[in-house]
């Protein structure tokens, strides 16, 4: 019988009210956390710390579901991305790519990432 890869889930809840008094205080925090691209698709949208949040969760969850290390590490190595249509990946420096999901409700961003252990 064939074997198939194996999936791998990361999954982080971000607190909105929480990072934009965090990006408030410390205004560093947005060129050490987000890349240029990022910053660029958040900040053309109405709260941008709303999708702030969602790409910061979703960067923690590529870090769970490909087991990499610590967020300061890593922030600027992954890239959430977005399709045409709004659907949102991720691209990590030298490992390729995660499918993430990314939802916002209730004062917190929460974020899924996917990827696939070779069989």
């Amino acid at each position: 019988m064939p074997r198939y890869p194996s999936p791998v889930i990361g999954i982080d809840v971000v607190d909105i009210e929480r990072l934009r008094t965090a990006l408030a205080r410390t205004p560093a925090l947005r060129r050490r956390l987000f890349t240029p691209g990022e910053l660029s698709y958040c900040e053309a949208r109405p709260d941008p710390v709303v999708h702030l949040a969602g790409t910061l969760a979703a960067k923690e969850a590529v870090i769970k579901a490909l087991r990499l290390g610590p967020l300061a590490a890593w922030a600027r190595r992954i890239e959430v991305t977005r399709a045409p249509s709004g659907a949102p990946s991720a691209r990590v420096d030298g490992l390729g790519s995660c499918a993430v999901s990314i939802s916002h409700d209730a004062g917190v961003a929460v974020a899924v990432a996917v990827a696939f252990e070779r069989a």
